[in-house]
């Protein structure tokens, strides 16, 4: 992402990634980073399949996987209005709240690193959804 050109410009944002109404990735953005992600990496699937070179990072490498699995990716503002410090900071503390409730992010900054998989990823949403569903039964 390029750097803005006065840092204390306000155009910020922290957004997550949702499968199945569960948060799976949440980072910052500025003008159209998160709603253009799918797209994107509807763009990398293709450059793959036609045997292109791709360097995927685990966020893109979830999605992609959940794509293939027709599973609908959308994504959601959770902090606007923000300068780039403001946005650094508001991801870390939303992070560690998914932490503290066993959530597995697929931010290998903050959250695991680079053991963190995208099946473990994967694995932690179905969780969650069928733990959402027990409870509504």
């Amino acid at each position: 992402m390029p750097a803005p050109e006065n840092p204390r410009r306000r155009d910020y944002f922290v957004y997550s990634m949702t499968a199945r109404g569960k948060s799976f990735y949440v980072g910052i953005g500025r003008s159209a980073r998160a709603s253009d992600r799918v797209r994107y990496v509807r763009y990398l699937m293709k450059r793959e399949r036609d045997g292109r070179p791709v360097k995927w990072v685990l966020s893109n490498e979830v999605i992609a996987k959940l794509i293939a699995r027709g599973i609908e990716v959308n994504w959601k503002h959770l902090r606007t209005g923000l300068n780039r410090a403001q946005a650094l900071n508001h991801e870390r503390r939303i992070i560690e709240w998914f932490q503290r409730r066993g959530t597995v992010l697929a931010n290998r900054q903050l959250n695991g690193g680079s053991e963190l998989t995208a099946q473990t990823v994967l694995r932690d949403i179905g969780r969650r959804c069928k733990e959402r569903n027990a409870h509504a039964a």
